[in-house]
Protein backbone atom coordinates (compact mmCIF):
# COMPACT_ATOMS: atom_id res chain seq x y z
CA UNK A 1 0.00 0.00 0.00
CA UNK A 2 2.67 2.72 0.66
CA UNK A 3 4.28 1.58 -2.25
CA UNK A 4 1.22 2.53 -4.33
CA UNK A 5 1.03 5.73 -2.67
CA UNK A 6 4.58 6.50 -3.37
CA UNK A 7 4.12 5.73 -6.92
CA UNK A 8 0.54 8.59 -6.49
CA UNK A 9 2.81 11.32 -5.38
CA UNK A 10 5.71 10.86 -8.25
CA UNK A 11 2.96 10.28 -10.94
CA UNK A 12 0.63 13.08 -9.79
CA UNK A 13 3.67 15.55 -10.05
CA UNK A 14 4.98 14.95 -13.46
CA UNK A 15 1.08 14.54 -14.45
CA UNK A 16 -0.04 17.84 -13.16
CA UNK A 17 3.53 20.04 -12.90
CA UNK A 18 4.92 18.39 -16.61
CA UNK A 19 2.18 17.45 -19.18
CA UNK A 20 -0.43 20.30 -17.45
CA UNK A 21 2.05 23.15 -16.26
CA UNK A 22 4.52 22.48 -19.01
CA UNK A 23 7.48 22.62 -16.80
CA UNK A 24 9.47 19.99 -18.69
CA UNK A 25 12.78 22.10 -18.08
CA UNK A 26 12.13 22.87 -14.64
CA UNK A 27 10.63 18.81 -13.43
CA UNK A 28 13.91 17.66 -15.17
CA UNK A 29 16.21 20.13 -13.21
CA UNK A 30 14.37 19.07 -9.72
CA UNK A 31 14.63 15.44 -10.96
CA UNK A 32 18.06 15.52 -11.36
CA UNK A 33 18.85 17.26 -8.40
CA UNK A 34 17.07 14.86 -6.11
CA UNK A 35 18.85 11.95 -7.65
CA UNK A 36 22.20 13.95 -6.80
CA UNK A 37 21.27 14.48 -3.62
CA UNK A 38 20.02 11.12 -2.71
CA UNK A 39 24.02 9.47 -3.51
CA UNK A 40 25.41 12.10 -1.72
CA UNK A 41 23.28 10.66 1.29
CA UNK A 42 23.82 7.19 0.51
CA UNK A 43 27.52 7.52 0.10
CA UNK A 44 28.84 10.35 2.16
CA UNK A 45 28.94 9.98 6.24
CA UNK A 46 29.55 12.10 9.46
CA UNK A 47 28.53 15.74 9.90
CA UNK A 48 30.10 16.71 6.58
CA UNK A 49 26.89 14.61 4.76
CA UNK A 50 23.75 17.37 5.41
CA UNK A 51 26.03 20.17 5.19
CA UNK A 52 27.29 19.72 1.47
CA UNK A 53 24.00 18.77 0.64
CA UNK A 54 22.97 22.22 2.40
CA UNK A 55 25.29 23.71 -0.21
CA UNK A 56 24.80 21.79 -3.32
CA UNK A 57 21.23 22.21 -2.92
CA UNK A 58 21.51 26.34 -2.30
CA UNK A 59 23.87 26.32 -5.17
CA UNK A 60 21.51 24.61 -7.35
CA UNK A 61 18.73 26.81 -6.44
CA UNK A 62 21.07 29.89 -6.62
CA UNK A 63 21.63 29.06 -10.68
CA UNK A 64 17.91 28.35 -10.80
CA UNK A 65 17.25 32.08 -9.38
CA UNK A 66 19.88 33.83 -11.55
CA UNK A 67 18.32 31.94 -15.17
CA UNK A 68 14.93 33.43 -13.89
CA UNK A 69 15.95 36.57 -13.04
CA UNK A 70 17.97 37.30 -16.01
CA UNK A 71 15.25 35.76 -18.36
CA UNK A 72 12.73 37.89 -16.71
CA UNK A 73 15.15 41.04 -17.36
CA UNK A 74 15.29 40.21 -21.03
CA UNK A 75 11.79 39.62 -21.37
CA UNK A 76 10.44 42.40 -19.34
CA UNK A 77 7.91 40.77 -17.29
CA UNK A 78 7.72 37.78 -14.28
CA UNK A 79 6.82 34.61 -14.95
CA UNK A 80 5.89 31.32 -13.54
CA UNK A 81 8.66 28.96 -13.11
CA UNK A 82 10.05 25.84 -11.14
CA UNK A 83 12.03 27.87 -8.91
CA UNK A 84 8.67 28.32 -6.30
CA UNK A 85 8.81 24.38 -6.05
CA UNK A 86 12.25 24.28 -6.05
CA UNK A 87 12.60 26.34 -2.61
CA UNK A 88 10.03 23.48 -1.24
CA UNK A 89 12.44 21.19 -2.81
CA UNK A 90 15.82 22.46 -0.91
CA UNK A 91 13.55 22.85 2.44
CA UNK A 92 12.39 19.34 2.14
CA UNK A 93 16.09 17.97 0.82
CA UNK A 94 17.92 19.73 3.76
CA UNK A 95 15.77 18.75 6.44
CA UNK A 96 16.24 15.15 5.65
CA UNK A 97 19.91 15.07 5.32
CA UNK A 98 20.12 16.55 8.99
CA UNK A 99 17.13 14.04 10.18
CA UNK A 100 19.43 11.14 9.00
CA UNK A 101 22.27 12.58 10.77
CA UNK A 102 20.24 13.24 13.70
CA UNK A 103 19.44 9.54 12.99
CA UNK A 104 23.19 7.96 13.03
CA UNK A 105 24.02 10.19 16.15
CA UNK A 106 20.83 8.67 18.40
CA UNK A 107 23.60 5.24 18.29
CA UNK A 108 25.54 7.16 20.57
CA UNK A 109 23.88 8.49 23.59
CA UNK A 110 25.96 11.57 24.33
CA UNK A 111 24.95 12.43 20.92
CA UNK A 112 21.22 11.86 21.10
CA UNK A 113 21.16 13.66 24.51
CA UNK A 114 22.89 16.63 22.78
CA UNK A 115 19.95 16.87 20.36
CA UNK A 116 17.29 19.38 20.48
CA UNK A 117 13.82 17.71 20.96
CA UNK A 118 12.70 18.60 17.45
CA UNK A 119 15.86 16.51 15.81
CA UNK A 120 14.95 13.77 18.11
CA UNK A 121 11.57 13.51 17.34
CA UNK A 122 12.07 13.20 13.49
CA UNK A 123 15.57 11.71 13.50
CA UNK A 124 15.79 8.92 10.97
CA UNK A 125 18.02 5.77 11.19
CA UNK A 126 18.10 4.85 8.31
CA UNK A 127 18.03 6.21 4.29
CA UNK A 128 15.06 5.99 3.14
CA UNK A 129 15.09 3.65 -0.16
CA UNK A 130 14.56 5.48 -2.92
CA UNK A 131 10.73 4.62 -4.03
CA UNK A 132 9.73 6.63 -0.69
CA UNK A 133 12.66 8.96 -1.40
CA UNK A 134 11.16 10.26 -4.47
CA UNK A 135 7.25 9.86 -2.85
CA UNK A 136 8.35 12.21 -0.21
CA UNK A 137 10.31 14.94 -2.53
CA UNK A 138 7.41 14.73 -5.32
CA UNK A 139 4.17 14.90 -3.31
CA UNK A 140 1.94 16.91 -4.96
CA UNK A 141 -0.36 18.89 -2.91
CA UNK A 142 3.04 20.50 -0.84
CA UNK A 143 5.12 20.45 -4.28
CA UNK A 144 4.70 23.77 -5.27
CA UNK A 145 4.19 26.14 -2.83
CA UNK A 146 4.39 24.06 -0.04
CA UNK A 147 3.64 23.34 3.19
CA UNK A 148 7.03 21.48 3.32
CA UNK A 149 7.28 18.70 6.20
CA UNK A 150 9.71 16.37 7.51
CA UNK A 151 9.80 12.80 6.40
CA UNK A 152 8.99 11.44 10.04
CA UNK A 153 5.62 13.72 9.34
CA UNK A 154 5.43 12.11 5.54
CA UNK A 155 5.95 8.44 6.77
CA UNK A 156 3.03 8.74 9.36
CA UNK A 157 0.70 9.98 6.79
CA UNK A 158 1.65 7.00 4.73
CA UNK A 159 1.23 4.96 7.36
CA UNK A 160 -2.08 5.15 9.50
CA UNK A 161 -5.57 4.22 8.29
CA UNK A 162 -7.27 7.20 8.20
CA UNK A 163 -10.89 5.27 6.67
CA UNK A 164 -12.31 5.82 10.26
CA UNK A 165 -11.85 9.87 9.82
CA UNK A 166 -12.39 10.54 5.76
CA UNK A 167 -15.55 12.49 6.60
CA UNK A 168 -13.78 14.83 9.10
CA UNK A 169 -10.89 14.93 6.72
CA UNK A 170 -12.93 16.17 3.58
CA UNK A 171 -15.04 19.01 5.80
CA UNK A 172 -11.33 19.88 7.37
CA UNK A 173 -10.52 20.06 3.46
CA UNK A 174 -12.85 21.61 1.77
CA UNK A 175 -13.23 24.39 4.59
CA UNK A 176 -9.97 25.19 3.14
CA UNK A 177 -11.05 25.20 0.05
CA UNK A 178 -13.48 27.83 0.94
CA UNK A 179 -11.05 30.16 2.10
CA UNK A 180 -8.87 29.68 -1.01
CA UNK A 181 -12.04 30.80 -3.69
CA UNK A 182 -12.62 33.70 -1.47
CA UNK A 183 -9.03 34.85 -1.10
CA UNK A 184 -8.94 34.07 -5.35
CA UNK A 185 -12.17 36.14 -5.98
CA UNK A 186 -10.55 39.08 -3.41
CA UNK A 187 -7.36 39.01 -5.60
CA UNK A 188 -8.74 38.59 -9.10
CA UNK A 189 -11.54 41.52 -8.57
CA UNK A 190 -9.28 44.15 -7.18
CA UNK A 191 -5.41 43.03 -8.13
CA UNK A 192 -5.40 45.43 -11.08
CA UNK A 193 -6.91 48.43 -8.68
CA UNK A 194 -4.16 47.76 -6.01
CA UNK A 195 -0.99 47.39 -6.96
CA UNK A 196 2.77 48.06 -5.90
CA UNK A 197 3.94 49.31 -9.32
CA UNK A 198 1.64 52.20 -8.81
CA UNK A 199 3.44 53.36 -5.50
CA UNK A 200 6.13 53.96 -7.03
CA UNK A 201 4.89 55.97 -9.74
CA UNK A 202 5.45 59.99 -8.98
CA UNK A 203 2.00 61.17 -10.66
CA UNK A 204 0.31 58.68 -8.19
CA UNK A 205 0.79 61.42 -5.55
CA UNK A 206 -0.28 63.79 -7.58
CA UNK A 207 -3.64 64.61 -5.38
CA UNK A 208 -3.23 62.27 -2.97
CA UNK A 209 -2.40 62.98 0.83
CA UNK A 210 -0.01 60.69 2.94
CA UNK A 211 -3.26 59.37 4.50
CA UNK A 212 -4.96 58.79 1.64
CA UNK A 213 -1.70 56.83 0.05
CA UNK A 214 -1.14 55.13 3.30
CA UNK A 215 -5.02 53.54 3.15
CA UNK A 216 -4.14 52.48 -0.44
CA UNK A 217 -0.57 50.65 0.04
CA UNK A 218 -2.40 49.03 3.33
CA UNK A 219 -5.23 47.82 0.98
CA UNK A 220 -2.80 46.88 -1.69
CA UNK A 221 -0.99 44.54 0.82
CA UNK A 222 -3.95 42.55 1.29
CA UNK A 223 -4.90 42.15 -2.38
CA UNK A 224 -0.89 41.29 -3.05
CA UNK A 225 -1.25 38.58 0.29
CA UNK A 226 -4.73 37.33 -1.01
CA UNK A 227 -2.39 35.68 -3.74
CA UNK A 228 -0.46 33.69 -1.16
CA UNK A 229 -3.87 32.77 0.80
CA UNK A 230 -4.96 31.43 -2.10
CA UNK A 231 -1.78 29.11 -2.98
CA UNK A 232 -1.26 28.12 0.45
CA UNK A 233 -4.70 27.56 1.65
CA UNK A 234 -5.43 25.21 -1.48
CA UNK A 235 -2.74 23.41 -1.03
CA UNK A 236 -2.94 22.87 3.07
CA UNK A 237 -6.84 21.91 2.38
CA UNK A 238 -5.53 19.02 -0.58
CA UNK A 239 -2.93 18.18 1.73
CA UNK A 240 -5.42 17.24 4.60
CA UNK A 241 -7.32 15.89 2.14
CA UNK A 242 -4.73 13.18 1.51
CA UNK A 243 -4.67 12.28 5.19
CA UNK A 244 -1.66 14.69 5.96
CA UNK A 245 -2.05 16.48 9.37
CA UNK A 246 -4.11 13.50 10.98
CA UNK A 247 -1.67 12.24 14.18
CA UNK A 248 -4.00 8.95 15.53
CA UNK A 249 -6.08 8.90 18.50
CA UNK A 250 -5.76 9.96 21.97
CA UNK A 251 -6.35 7.66 25.29
CA UNK A 252 -10.41 8.27 24.81
CA UNK A 253 -10.51 7.26 21.07
CA UNK A 254 -10.74 11.02 19.61
CA UNK A 255 -8.88 11.89 16.52
CA UNK A 256 -5.95 13.96 17.12
CA UNK A 257 -4.54 16.97 14.57
CA UNK A 258 -1.67 18.17 13.60
CA UNK A 259 -1.62 21.92 12.25
CA UNK A 260 0.10 21.85 8.27
CA UNK A 261 -0.52 25.27 7.89
CA UNK A 262 1.40 27.79 6.08
CA UNK A 263 -0.20 30.06 7.15
CA UNK A 264 -2.42 31.67 9.46
CA UNK A 265 -4.65 34.68 7.70
CA UNK A 266 -6.12 35.95 10.97
CA UNK A 267 -3.01 36.37 13.27
CA UNK A 268 -1.22 37.99 9.82
CA UNK A 269 -4.03 40.59 8.94
CA UNK A 270 -5.44 41.05 12.76
CA UNK A 271 -1.78 41.02 14.77
CA UNK A 272 -1.00 43.59 16.82
CA UNK A 273 2.65 43.35 16.83
CA UNK A 274 4.92 42.91 13.95
CA UNK A 275 6.33 39.95 15.87
CA UNK A 276 2.70 37.92 15.74
CA UNK A 277 2.89 39.10 12.14
CA UNK A 278 6.15 37.72 11.10
CA UNK A 279 5.53 34.65 13.01
CA UNK A 280 1.94 33.21 11.67
CA UNK A 281 3.76 33.97 7.77
CA UNK A 282 5.37 31.30 6.04
CA UNK A 283 5.35 29.09 8.76
CA UNK A 284 7.23 26.43 7.16
CA UNK A 285 10.26 28.19 6.10
CA UNK A 286 10.16 29.76 9.79
CA UNK A 287 10.58 26.00 10.84
CA UNK A 288 13.13 25.19 8.52
CA UNK A 289 15.16 28.54 9.39
CA UNK A 290 15.17 27.96 13.05
CA UNK A 291 15.57 23.99 13.50
CA UNK A 292 17.54 22.95 10.77
CA UNK A 293 19.78 26.47 10.35
CA UNK A 294 20.34 28.35 13.47
CA UNK A 295 19.95 25.62 15.83
CA UNK A 296 22.50 23.61 13.65
CA UNK A 297 24.68 26.99 13.91
CA UNK A 298 24.73 27.26 17.36
CA UNK A 299 24.80 23.58 18.37
CA UNK A 300 28.22 22.97 19.62
CA UNK A 301 28.29 19.52 18.21
CA UNK A 302 27.06 20.56 14.59
CA UNK A 303 30.42 22.80 14.45
CA UNK A 304 32.92 21.44 16.70
CA UNK A 305 32.79 24.98 18.38
CA UNK A 306 30.33 26.82 20.03
CA UNK A 307 28.79 29.81 18.20
CA UNK A 308 27.40 33.10 19.97
CA UNK A 309 23.88 33.67 19.21
CA UNK A 310 24.49 37.06 17.22
CA UNK A 311 26.68 35.47 14.73
CA UNK A 312 24.71 32.72 14.25
CA UNK A 313 21.34 35.11 14.03
CA UNK A 314 22.97 36.90 11.34
CA UNK A 315 23.86 33.84 9.30
CA UNK A 316 20.54 32.62 10.02
CA UNK A 317 19.27 36.08 8.13
CA UNK A 318 21.67 35.51 5.07
CA UNK A 319 20.71 31.96 4.76
CA UNK A 320 16.39 33.40 4.56
CA UNK A 321 17.83 35.86 1.95
CA UNK A 322 19.74 33.47 -0.20
CA UNK A 323 16.92 31.28 0.09
CA UNK A 324 14.43 33.75 -1.80
CA UNK A 325 16.63 34.85 -4.17
CA UNK A 326 19.33 38.01 -5.68
CA UNK A 327 16.73 40.73 -6.64
CA UNK A 328 17.97 43.77 -4.86
CA UNK A 329 14.07 44.35 -3.02
CA UNK A 330 14.17 41.24 -1.26
CA UNK A 331 17.26 42.52 0.62
CA UNK A 332 15.71 45.76 1.30
CA UNK A 333 12.79 44.13 2.99
CA UNK A 334 14.71 41.42 4.82
CA UNK A 335 17.08 44.44 6.41
CA UNK A 336 13.92 47.02 7.12
CA UNK A 337 11.82 44.36 8.65
CA UNK A 338 15.03 43.65 11.09
CA UNK A 339 14.98 46.31 11.69
CA UNK A 340 11.01 47.18 12.19
CA UNK A 341 10.75 44.49 14.47
CA UNK A 342 13.52 45.25 16.13
CA UNK A 343 12.33 48.71 16.73
CA UNK A 344 8.72 47.30 17.32
CA UNK A 345 9.80 45.22 20.31
CA UNK A 346 12.00 48.34 21.97
CA UNK A 347 8.19 50.33 22.15
CA UNK A 348 6.11 47.22 23.44
CA UNK A 349 9.24 46.77 26.10
CA UNK A 350 8.53 50.35 27.07
CA UNK A 351 4.93 51.26 26.33
CA UNK A 352 3.18 48.00 27.07
CA UNK A 353 3.83 47.82 31.07
CA UNK A 354 2.08 51.50 31.26
CA UNK A 355 -1.45 50.35 29.99
CA UNK A 356 -0.84 47.04 31.12
CA UNK A 357 -3.26 45.94 34.38
CA UNK A 358 -4.12 43.06 36.48
CA UNK A 359 -6.97 41.05 35.84
CA UNK A 360 -6.84 40.25 39.95
CA UNK A 361 -7.13 44.12 39.85
CA UNK A 362 -10.73 45.49 41.52
CA UNK A 363 -13.15 47.31 39.66
CA UNK A 364 -12.69 50.94 39.96
CA UNK A 365 -13.31 54.39 37.66
CA UNK A 366 -9.10 53.91 37.14
CA UNK A 367 -8.89 50.73 36.09
CA UNK A 368 -11.70 51.26 33.72
CA UNK A 369 -9.97 53.94 32.09
CA UNK A 370 -6.58 52.11 31.82
CA UNK A 371 -8.85 49.43 30.13
CA UNK A 372 -9.79 52.23 27.67
CA UNK A 373 -6.01 53.54 27.04
CA UNK A 374 -5.32 49.60 26.35
CA UNK A 375 -7.91 49.15 24.22
CA UNK A 376 -6.51 52.65 21.98
CA UNK A 377 -2.73 51.05 22.69
CA UNK A 378 -4.03 47.50 20.47
CA UNK A 379 -5.43 49.56 18.12
CA UNK A 380 -2.83 51.86 17.62
CA UNK A 381 -0.69 49.07 17.61
CA UNK A 382 -2.33 47.53 14.95
CA UNK A 383 -2.69 50.37 12.67
CA UNK A 384 1.08 50.61 13.10
CA UNK A 385 2.00 46.78 12.44
CA UNK A 386 -0.35 46.85 9.18
CA UNK A 387 1.45 49.82 7.56
CA UNK A 388 4.77 49.03 8.77
CA UNK A 389 4.33 45.65 6.98
CA UNK A 390 3.09 46.75 4.04
CA UNK A 391 5.53 49.42 4.05
CA UNK A 392 8.61 47.24 4.52
CA UNK A 393 7.04 43.99 1.81
CA UNK A 394 6.82 46.57 -1.16
CA UNK A 395 10.36 46.50 -2.31
CA UNK A 396 9.76 42.48 -1.86
CA UNK A 397 7.11 42.97 -4.66
CA UNK A 398 8.16 45.63 -6.50
CA UNK A 399 11.59 43.61 -6.83
CA UNK A 400 14.16 46.74 -8.84
CA UNK A 401 16.08 49.01 -6.34
CA UNK A 402 15.02 51.91 -7.95
CA UNK A 403 11.30 51.93 -7.87
CA UNK A 404 11.81 50.42 -4.70
CA UNK A 405 13.91 53.52 -3.21
CA UNK A 406 11.39 55.84 -4.83
CA UNK A 407 8.36 54.36 -3.64
CA UNK A 408 9.94 54.79 0.25
CA UNK A 409 10.70 58.17 -0.97
CA UNK A 410 7.58 58.90 -1.85
CA UNK A 411 6.06 58.45 1.11
CA UNK A 412 8.39 60.46 2.91
CA UNK A 413 10.59 57.14 3.98
CA UNK A 414 8.05 56.68 7.11
CA UNK A 415 8.88 53.79 8.34
CA UNK A 416 12.78 54.21 8.47
CA UNK A 417 12.23 57.50 10.01
CA UNK A 418 10.06 55.77 12.65
CA UNK A 419 13.08 53.27 13.67
CA UNK A 420 15.44 56.21 13.59
CA UNK A 421 12.72 58.44 16.31
CA UNK A 422 12.49 55.41 18.74
CA UNK A 423 15.98 54.82 18.61
CA UNK A 424 16.84 58.01 19.45
CA UNK A 425 14.53 58.65 21.89
CA UNK A 426 14.59 55.29 23.74
CA UNK A 427 18.24 54.28 23.04
CA UNK A 428 19.76 57.42 23.21
CA UNK A 429 17.87 59.52 25.44
CA UNK A 430 16.15 57.17 27.82
CA UNK A 431 12.60 57.88 27.11
CA UNK A 432 11.34 54.05 28.44
CA UNK A 433 13.45 55.16 32.15
CA UNK A 434 11.82 58.31 32.17
CA UNK A 435 8.18 56.99 31.14
CA UNK A 436 8.33 54.07 33.83
CA UNK A 437 10.11 56.60 36.62
CA UNK A 438 7.07 58.88 36.23
CA UNK A 439 4.36 55.47 35.99
CA UNK A 440 6.22 54.51 39.37
CA UNK A 441 7.14 50.94 37.45
CA UNK A 442 10.65 49.47 38.64
CA UNK A 443 13.03 49.70 35.78
CA UNK A 444 14.15 46.91 33.41
CA UNK A 445 17.13 44.74 34.37
CA UNK A 446 17.40 43.93 31.13
CA UNK A 447 16.67 45.22 27.66
CA UNK A 448 17.92 41.45 25.12
CA UNK A 449 19.58 41.61 22.13
CA UNK A 450 18.60 43.14 18.67
CA UNK A 451 18.78 39.78 17.06
CA UNK A 452 17.27 37.20 19.42
CA UNK A 453 15.97 37.41 23.21
CA UNK A 454 18.16 37.08 26.46
CA UNK A 455 18.42 33.27 25.72
CA UNK A 456 19.65 33.87 22.35
CA UNK A 457 17.07 32.51 20.24
CA UNK A 458 16.14 34.08 17.10
CA UNK A 459 12.53 35.67 17.56
CA UNK A 460 11.98 37.03 14.09
CA UNK A 461 13.93 35.34 11.92
CA UNK A 462 12.95 32.09 12.75
CA UNK A 463 10.21 31.91 14.95
CA UNK A 464 12.05 30.09 17.94
CA UNK A 465 10.15 29.63 21.30
CA UNK A 466 11.15 32.28 24.10
CA UNK A 467 12.94 29.83 26.24
CA UNK A 468 13.85 25.96 27.13
CA UNK A 469 10.89 25.32 28.22
CA UNK A 470 8.97 26.06 25.14
CA UNK A 471 11.29 23.88 23.47
CA UNK A 472 10.74 21.01 25.46
CA UNK A 473 6.99 21.06 24.79
CA UNK A 474 7.87 20.89 20.52
CA UNK A 475 5.91 23.98 20.44
CA UNK A 476 6.63 24.06 16.89
CA UNK A 477 4.52 24.17 13.18
CA UNK A 478 2.52 21.29 14.29
CA UNK A 479 1.30 23.24 17.48
CA UNK A 480 -2.09 24.22 16.62
CA UNK A 481 -5.12 22.67 16.05
CA UNK A 482 -6.24 23.58 12.40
Amino acid sequence: MSSTKHLFSIGTTVLLFGLVQEQYYGLAHLAVGSMVIYVLIRCMKGAYMPQTVFLVAMLHLSFSHIRRQLHERSSRRVELDYTGAQMVFVIKVTSLAFCIHDGRRCLSRSAFSALFPYQRKNAIAQVPDLLEYLGYIFFFPGFAVGPAFEMATYRQMVSLDTKHVRRQLAVRAYRRLAESIFWMIVYVVYSDTFTFANLAMRQFYARRSFISAALYLCITGVVVRAAYYTAWKMSEGACILTGLGFDGYDEHGNPRWMDIANIHVRDVELGSSIKQLIDNWNIGTNTWLRNHVYLRIISPSATGARVSSTKANILTFLVSAWWHGFYPGYYLTFVLGALAASSARTLRRNLHPLVAHSSNSKPSRANAFRTIIKAVYDVCGWLMSKYTLDFVVAPFMILSLHPALLMWKLNYCAVPLGILVIFILFNLLGAGRYLRRVAGLPQPQQLGSPFGDKKGIPQRLTGAPRNSSDMDKDKYIYQRDA
